[in-house]
This record gives structure tokens, sequence and C-alpha cells, in this order.
């Protein structure tokens, strides 16, 4: 997608006087909408890039508090950030000006091609003004301030892919700096504040903050609160696993912490695949590459051939190809059975889980003193198991 300010951005070819202000839109809003109506539809079907994948990541590691953006695309939000200030609006809605009947995004498109490219409100048919924040306009109540006092209390604010020319965003660095804080700037251009920051790159922000991700992740212990969103991953990515596999394939299912509603551990995704023997052929290995996997052998577990896949340098799949009706395939189903059976235990050992984790000063330091707890956990786990058998 274009920049906006660029030698070769969308101001170069457009005025913003005609096409970005309250009152161009009062005079035309048609002509204004010809201007926004391709843009809704680009950024519509745009993805997140490395950058907005970073960021996400390093707010899910406990490392980035929000982001505050002027982007209007809606683009960190669909990456995953959870705290996003949007300070000049987003495309995610459009009011009409005339009654404030309120349209979601996916109900606008078909209004502006049905309207010609301009969107008419179905209540009182005015044409519909997009949530963003014109030139001329007042930004989204209480956004600023909420910007304000994140800037204030930053140890470190990041200036990522932003020229610093509109205010009052602009000025958020000067606040941090008159805090205490310390400004980081990933630029391509130069920006105002380059001068005061501790650290200038001008450089990709995909590429830095994905470097900045892996390098923090190097020997780093993860533990993340359980999330509603990983049982649906599951599913997506276990059809792609039974295919591949093919028909030495019984059953397949979801394993680990995060099959237990309620369970915090490492964001893995750990499928268990029951085989009709523990043999999987040079094809089977090929086709489970092609998704991304590294096969390892029994890495370690005998009855078990074990596959581990990463996104962006972090592990988010583990496959685990057992026996199926053998040890391997009911110790697992034992323990995530019982966890379920059990919220109490689960919570319990979630909490042990993030208490150990606190005090490790590595993996292996923490996979050592997990191993009692756990151990006795698989003990209840399993006498429950073959009761239930």
């Amino acid at each position: 997608m274009p920049d906006f300010r660029s030698p070769t951005g969308i101001w170069a070819e457009f005025d913003p006087l005609e096409y970005a202000t309250l009152g161009a839109f009062r005079r035309d809003p048609r002509k204004v909408w010809r201007f926004y109506a391709p843009r809704f539809s680009m950024l519509g079907e745009a993805e997140p890039n490395a950058a907005h994948l970073a960021l996400a990541e390093l707010e899910r590691l406990g490392l980035v508090r929000a982001v505050v953006t002027q982007n209007i695309d809606r683009l960190h939000e669909r990456a995953g950030s959870r705290d996003v200030i949007e300070v000049h609006g987003s495309i995610r809605t459009s009011s009409c000006p005339s009654c404030g009947a309120r349209y979601e995004l996916a109900d606008v498109v078909p209004l502006i091609e049905a309207g010609d490219g301009a969107p008419a409100c179905l209540s009182c048919g005015a044409i519909l003004k997009p949530d963003v924040v014109f030139f001329d306009e007042l930004l989204p109540e209480g956004a600023l301030e909420r910007a304000q006092a994140l800037a204030e209390e930053a140890g470190l604010l990041l200036v990522v892919g932003s020229s610093l020319e509109v205010h009052p965003v602009a000025a958020l660095p000067s606040v941090t700096l008159a805090a205490g804080g310390a400004v980081a700037v990933v630029n391509r251009t130069p920006t105002w504040v380059d001068r005061e920051a501790a650290l200038v790159l001008r450089e990709s922000a995909g590429e830095v903050l994905a470097g900045v991700v892996a390098a923090l992740r190097a020997g780093r212990l993860e533990l993340a609160p359980y999330d509603p969103a990983w049982p649906r991953l599951y599913e997506e990515e276990a059809a792609r696993v039974r295919e591949a596999l093919g028909e030495a394939v019984v059953a397949v299912e979801h394993m680990g912490s995060t099959a237990v509603p309620g369970l915090a551990g490492k964001p893995v995704i750990d499928i268990s695949v029951g085989l009709r023997r523990l043999d999987v052929s040079a094809e089977q290995v090929a086709a489970m590459e092609r998704l991304g996997y590294e096969y390892l052998g029994e890495f370690g577990l005998p009855g078990r051939l074990f596959f581990r896949r990463e996104e962006g340098g972090r592990r988010t799949h583990h496959v685990h190809a057992v026996e199926h009706g053998g040890e391997r395939w009911h110790s697992h189903r034992a323990f995530r059975d019982y966890l379920r059976a059990h919220p109490e235990e689960a919570e319990a050992y979630a909490a042990e889980k993030r208490r150990i984790a606190a005090d490790a000063t590595g993996l292996a330091d923490y996979w050592e003193s997990k191993q009692p707890y756990a151990d006795a956990l698989f003990a209840r786990a399993w006498a429950w198991y073959a009761e239930l058998r």
C-alpha cells in the first residue's frame, strides 16, 4: 500500500484539502468517496505485515504496553495487538451524518458498489461518512489523552514507520522524553526526534522488529494465558496434517496446554496422531515438510515420531505421531482428559507453571523444576483414566 507523505505517496497525487477534510466532504461527499472507495477495498483485502505481527508478539510477551497508530486500516488489530489506540479513527465503520446510523465495513462495501462509489444510508439516504479523522476534525474523544498518558509512562517509546509530521501525535516522543523515558526510531526517513533518540535505524520496520522478536525469543521461556482461538487453530492444522500423513492415520486429537480451557502454557498447538503402526514413509515426511514441519524422529522419547513447525522464529506446532491405542496414545489422552474434567487441577497447574517460570533461569531450569509437580499430577491423571477405561 502506498504511504501518504513520501515523494511518491498519496498526497503527491491528491490534494488533501480536496479529499481529506470535513469541509471537502460537506461540499461534495461523492468526490471524497471517489478517493476513498478504492482504498476501502484495498485496505479491506490487505494483510498484516511482519512489523504488525512483531508488535503484536511483543505485546503478548509483555514487552509492548500498547500501540498508538495513525493508520486507519485495522491491521494492528488483525495482527493480534489487543490494546490499539486508533487516534485517526479507522475504516471499521462509517456513519450517517444525518441520522447517526452506523455501518460496519462489511455492510459499507456493498453500499459503495450500489451507490456508484458513494454509500448511502439505508435509513435516510444521506451519504455516509467514513469514521476516519479528516484534517480539520478533532481526534476521537479520549484517544489523544490515552496516547499521551501512555507516552508519559513509557520507559521506551518506539517510533515505527512514522515521519512524525502530523500533530498532535507527532509530539508524543517529546512527552516521553520530558518524563525521563527514551525514544527509539525505526523509519526509512529522518524525523524531528532523531537527534534526541537513544537509537535510530533507517531500515525496514518489518525486518528490524522481526529480528527483535527472534533475538528476544532465544532461550526465552514462554507461558501464555489460554486463548479461545487455539481449538480453531488446531482444527485447521489437524486437517492439513491428516491429509499429509494419509491412510496411515487412525485418529487425530488435540493435546497439550492449548487443548485444556483455562490452562496457561506454551502457545504451541500440540497434535497427537494415532497411526496404524509406528512408522512414517519418506513420502509422508516430505508431505509434512511441505507444510513447514521439521522431522526429528523419536527426539528422545521412544514410541513417538516427532515433527515441529516454526513461524517467524517462534515454535507454533508440534505433531506427536504414536501408535494408535498404545501406551503413548493413552498417556496423552489421560493427562488432557483429567485436566479437562478437573478444572481446579488445571488452574493449580497453571499457577505452579507461572510460579516456576518466574524464578527459572532458562528453559532447562524450568523443565527440571516443573517435573516433580507434573509427575505427581500425571500419576493422579493416569489412575483416574485407568478407572474410566
